[in-house]
């Protein structure tokens, strides 16, 4: 394994946890929020109709990312791996954490 192989499995590794940690923040201030029937209107709804699109757009971004870096080195499909893997990740992350600084903002102005 090359430095740079190294290098991008620790990224991806961190990236991914980050990208758990902050589904697990939307789920648990969702079903807080659901529970105590504090969650904005259409909530319920929205966090269903979100994902398509969150998830579509993240295959797209990962298929392009990896398309790009296999074009670029052609005989190393492990970097077009960890390319595709990071815009993945990258893409569902800003998502969730826009929807976590929302749920939190929203939750905090009530009163």
């Amino acid at each position: 394994m090359t430095r740079f192989h190294a290098a991008a499995a620790t990224a991806a590794a961190f990236d991914l946890a980050l990208l758990f940690a902050e589904a697990g923040a939307v789920i648990a201030l969702r079903t807080w929020m659901l529970g105590a029937n504090l969650a904005p209107a259409g909530e319920a709804q929205r966090m269903i109709n979100e994902k398509q699109a969150a998830f579509a757009k993240a295959a797209v971004a990962a298929w392009e990312a990896s398309f790009s870096a296999a074009w670029q080195h052609p005989l190393d499909p492990a970097r077009a791996t960890f390319a595709g893997a990071a815009a993945w990740t990258a893409s569902l992350t800003r998502k969730t954490r826009s929807n976590r600084r929302r749920l939190v903002r929203g939750t905090f102005s009530l009163q």
